[in-house]
């Protein structure tokens, strides 16, 4: 909630404060502070003169998403999921490992039966050569390599749900920014109105007393003047808060400062699409939100590596082949089946094999640790099932109040200008008081406020109806 500040006149016989509630204007400080870096990293390298750049609210949005560091990071993020695919896959085929070797071969004479020479011993005489070339193909895993492709898969799901999920996050943060934009640049329009209807009621008051005017009073123009003085401070306020909301927008961007920059609505107004029903909007939240996506992906890959965990209490089938050759420059080949030479040798083999570990507690510690993972995720999922929910209506019950108050503030407003308008005629005509001029646009500035700032509230709820129900990504598709 921000704190407004007000226009007080105190007079001899009057004792009250007067003022219009110009809190709104410090929307875009505190957009500052929760969505983005309170600082800029760029130098003011742009110089007056320059071309304009006016962008519209897809246009903001497009390009702080073009920008976004987090939606970068995010689908890097779905690249390492798609290479553990690419491992579980590869699981599938054959591994083929190869081993050559070279180096001095000891001397060697004699036959397969007798030698004068010894192993003890041994007298380098020459070179020698091996390759040895080892494949290994599974045949049956117990359903792990599987779990593993399921776990992948999903996991990628999850993180192209994630890179929505940043994308929605900043499609309202730049809605926000840019209604904020306009809520200021028309609460500063408001209080230059008041101004002007004070400048022209000071102007006549000042020319009738100069004129010597029997119903002209100084007493009145000092309570205008003081009135003006309040009004002053507070379109400073309303400046400051205009240029925040546009630095707040252009550094979500990622503009330099600097930048000649503008947005293309010059005023707020009412959102022009009509809601449908909200259990439509319930509905859409449970089959587009990236949340649920992410959750329902999610469990779905918890699950797999639990299967992948329970598998390891099973054995591993695979069949085999083997073959190595060696060579060396001072030894005769054996013949002998019996006798084998590490240096000079050929052989092969194909098999089948089962590996299967013993670990006495590891594997159900870490069956019950993948549960628990999965466990954790089901609980998020029971949460996000009643909050999700509850937002959508939340912001489709703020939608209708804002709807309401519209219409309400613009009856309003339109009775207080009519009023205005009249307390001027009268203190131009020396019937009226200065007070009734200050309480009429005291009353004028305040619904005038609200009438905006519930058209921003409009915007605003509309955008979060959106993004509560995952509806905001077909907009920018």
């Amino acid at each position: 909630m921000w704190q407004g500040s007000m226009f007080n006149i105190q007079s001899a016989g009057i004792k009250k404060d007067l003022g219009i509630t110009i809190n709104v204007l410090l929307t875009a400080c505190c957009l500052i502070l929760f969505f983005v870096s309170p600082s800029y990293s760029q130098d003011n390298t742009q110089k007056e003169g320059k071309q304009k750049v006016i962008l519209d609210l897809q246009q903001c949005i497009k390009k702080a998403i073009d920008i976004s560091p987090e939606i970068g990071e995010t689908r890097f993020e779905e690249d390492v999921y798609s290479s553990k695919k690419m491992q579980a896959d590869s699981a599938l085929y054959p591994q083929i490992e190869l081993l050559a070797l070279t180096g001095p071969s000891p001397r060697a004479r004699g036959n397969q039966v007798t030698s004068p020479d010894s192993t003890s011993r041994p007298t380098i005489s020459g070179v020698f050569g091996s390759a040895e070339v080892t494949l290994i193909q599974p045949i049956y895993t117990f359903g792990k390599i599987s779990s593993y492709q399921e776990a992948a898969s999903s996991a990628i799901k999850v993180a192209k749900a994630g890179v929505n999920k940043k994308t929605s996050d900043i499609v309202l943060r730049t809605k926000e920014l840019y209604y904020g934009v306009l809520l200021a640049r028309d609460m500063k329009n408001l209080v230059m109105e008041i101004k002007d209807e004070l400048l022209d009621s000071i102007k006549k008051t000042e020319k009738q007393i100069a004129a010597g005017s029997p119903w002209a009073d100084e007493i009145n123009l000092y309570k205008l003047k003081a009135f003006l003085g309040e009004v002053e401070r507070n379109l400073n306020e309303a400046e400051k808060g205009f240029a925040l909301a546009k630095d707040a927008l252009m550094t979500n961007m990622g503009m330099p400062r600097g930048t000649n920059f503008d947005i293309a609505d010059t005023s707020l107004s009412p959102e022009a699409k009509i809601p449908e029903d909200v259990k439509l909007y319930m509905k859409n939240s449970l089959e587009l939100r990236p949340e649920f996506i992410q959750l329902h992906e999610g469990l779905k890959a918890k699950n797999a590596l639990v299967n992948v965990e329970k598998s390891n209490y099973y054995p591993q089938l695979f069949a085999g082949l083997k073959g190595s050759v060696a060579g060396a420059s001072n030894r005769d080949r054996v013949t002998n089946p019996f006798i084998y030479d590490y240096f000079n040798h050929t052989y092969g083999a194909v098999f089948l094999g089962l590996k299967w570990s013993f670990d006495f507690g590891i594997t159900e510690g870490r069956v019950k640790e993948a549960q628990s993972e999965y466990n954790k995720l089901t609980e998020k999922k029971r949460f996000a099932d009643e909050a999700i929910p509850f937002q959508v209506r939340k912001a489709y019950l703020d939608l209708e109040e804002a709807r309401k108050n519209i219409i309400e503030t613009e009856k309003g407003y339109s009775n207080a200008k009519k009023w205005l308008v009249t307390a001027v005629a009268n203190y131009d005509l020396g019937i009226g008081e200065a007070k009734e001029v200050a309480d009429a646009a005291l009353t004028y500035a305040q619904i005038k406020a609200n009438n905006i700032r519930s058209m921003y509230n409009h915007r605003v709820s509309y955008a979060n109806l959106l993004y509560a129900t995952g509806m905001d990504l077909k907009e920018i598709q």
